[in-house]
């Protein structure tokens, strides 16, 4: 049978009481500034970009930079601490010897003490330091996408237009579809526990729930043509009342009964060592779902919930196969992900949506122990904490309190009645825009390292430490292993983060972004050892060899857009004062 979404809408509308809008406060005056516009082609990162000059801005003398980043004094990795001066002593070059989360992470925000200054001159810092470490941001921008990368991945996955039925599905507990949510969750003579509200009249916070997160030995949830893999450690704390109960923190390492693969222990440090003694699955298992994972306990809330669900469904799957005692499976629906909520909020703030990239962006400050379960737990808290106080501060009827099914219905892709945030087609926040969020912008820099090339007279300087036959082939002067870089689609590289060159001199002058592609051309090569170095270490040599660094000029450079001066032109920034209130409360 078919259902309906707009029959479930209209339902759900006519039984919640219709409010009066309540005009938003504008706490930031922002006034628009506009460039001259010039569609010719200009090259960022070495790569051809037609586009629209108007949105190539320049921190040189700008708003920003003279309001925000000069203002603040005392820091080394960010605001003025982050620039050299020219030759008549003026702050112009943005020292990349000092960008990077490595460095920023050692100044987190003083959150007793912040301003919105310091909080927006973190926000570029950060920004920098993203467009410098990943090419997520130039390879995935405005210009080729309609919204990042990650959020299109893991909010178009689950968009399909009808509820699968059961009979297709063969079991309902496998099916992840914001429809078949919705289809639960706009019904409101049912599941009325949802219906409590998650703040009270002040604004703070009453919701019960229980928070958990999985570490595993790999991602293989589904795919049944070979062996799923296992949960090796659970961590979870349950919050009453809106706070955060520290005695009922649950932190256990389970031995998977299979070797934990070296790459998934390279993630989360976890090895055969570590589990050796530990409990199996069905040791722990039912005492987790049914003392902790219970309706008494509250909402169930995980970070990227279709993974950890999965997860825990598998392993009560299994269980039930071999026990009378059978344990029932969790529904999607009636799971809190902030994961997904804070992509409908902010979907242009980070260009990677795992969770310690966005504590970065929302709280100015390291996720401690990233991966690690429990960890994981406590940064989840927090991201919760911000999506529902930034779902509540946008009430229409403010007497009218939010509700756990107003939030699941939001996080689903449906914005109830009360609440004054629009969807656009994607299903985010339409106040915001990739546009003006994310900016090539013109850049002095000082020490910035924009990719691999070997000169002439670096080969030349390689010679005593790795020897005549690879520098030979470095020059392709091996008949028996040319390279052929005529033909980069012959090449296990993305030719368009490379510079090829047009002759057969091998890698000389040939330019590469990313480090992988010009070490994989190193092993299209052939590049073997020497004198005792192993052919990785003579890898490695090269590679440092190459680095090419750019000195006291301008750049064109892609990077989050931190100027809350934009915000009503569509600029995605976090909202300071809720992440000021969430990192109070964290103390």
């Amino acid at each position: 049978m078919k259902i309906s979404t707009i029959n479930l809408t209209q339902n759900y509308k006519t039984q919640n009481l219709s409010s009066e809008k309540v005009e938003k406060k504008e706490i930031i005056n922002t006034t628009k500034q506009t460039s001259p516009s010039n569609n010719s082609l200009y090259y960022v990162h070495n790569t051809p970009f037609f586009g629209d000059f108007s949105y190539l801005v320049s921190f040189k003398g700008d708003f920003f930079e003279n309001n925000y980043t000069k203002k603040v004094t005392n820091k080394k990795y960010q605001g003025l601490g982050l620039m050299t001066k020219n030759e008549i002593g003026q702050a112009e070059w943005y020292d990349f010897s000092k960008v990077g989360w490595e460095f920023l992470s050692q100044e987190p925000l003083d959150w007793q003490t912040a301003t919105p200054k310091e909080f927006y001159v973190f926000q570029q810092a950060n920004a920098l330091a993203e467009g410098y470490e990943t090419t997520w941001v130039r390879r995935f921008n405005y210009t080729n996408r309609k919204k990042p990368l990650a959020t299109s991945h893991s909010l178009d996955s689950r968009k399909v237009k009808e509820p699968p039925s059961k009979e297709t599905t063969k079991d309902i507990y496998e099916d992840k579809s914001f429809v078949t949510n919705l289809q639960a969750l706009l019904d409101t003579k049912h599941h009325h526990s949802l219906d409590v509200p998650i703040t009270n009249k002040n604004g703070d916070l009453i919701i019960d729930a229980v928070v958990f997160d999985t570490e595993t030995t790999g991602t293989n949830t589904s795919d049944k043509s070979k062996p799923l893999d296992k949960i090796i450690q659970i961590g979870a704390i349950q919050i009453k009342n809106g706070k955060i109960e520290p005695d009922t923190a649950y932190n256990q390492l389970i031995n998977p009964e299979m070797h934990i693969p070296e790459q998934a222990s390279s993630v989360h440090g976890i090895y055969d060592e570590d589990v050796e003694g530990s409990p199996v699955i069905e040791q722990v298992l039912k005492h987790f779902v049914n003392n902790y994972l219970n309706k008494k306990n509250g909402i169930i809330v995980a970070y990227n919930s279709q993974f950890d669900i999965s997860m825990l469904n598998n392993a009560i799957r299994e269980h039930n196969e071999y026990s009378n005692d059978e344990l029932k499976p969790k529904r999607y629906y009636k799971v809190l992900d902030p994961f997904l909520l804070i992509q409908r909020i902010h979907p242009y703030v980070g260009a990677s949506k795992r969770l310690s990239n966005q504590y970065r962006y929302l709280f100015c400050k390291n996720l401690d122990d990233a991966h690690d379960a429990f960890a994981d737990v406590k940064g989840t808290v927090n991201v919760l904490k911000y999506c529902l106080y930034y779902l509540d501060s946008h009430r229409k009827d403010k007497t009218q309190q939010l509700t756990l099914r107003d939030v699941l219905l939001f996080q689903n892709g449906f914005v109830p009645p009360n609440i004054d945030i629009e969807l656009d087609k994607q299903g985010c926040n339409s106040a915001v825009n990739f546009r003006t969020s994310y900016r090539p912008v013109s850049i002095g820099v000082d020490n910035y390292h924009d990719g691999y090339v070997l000169r002439k007279k670096d080969i030349d300087e390689l010679k005593d430490q790795i020897g005549d036959e690879n520098v030979k082939k470095l020059r392709n002067e091996v008949e028996n292993d040319k390279i052929d870089l005529k033909q980069p689609n012959k090449l296990p590289i993305n030719p368009a983060e490379t510079r090829q060159r047009t002759d057969n001199k091998g890698l000389e002058d040939a330019f590469y972004v990313m480090q992988n592609n010009f070490k994989k051309v190193l092993e299209f090569a052939k590049i073997e050892a020497y004198n005792g170095k192993t052919k990785e270490e003579i890898i490695e040599i090269i590679t440092q060899k190459a680095k090419n660094y750019i000195h006291k000029d301008s750049i064109d450079f892609w990077m989050k857009n931190p100027n809350p001066k934009d915000i009503k032109e569509g600029n995605d920034l976090p909202d300071f004062y809720i992440s000021k209130r969430v990192m109070l409360e964290d103390r």
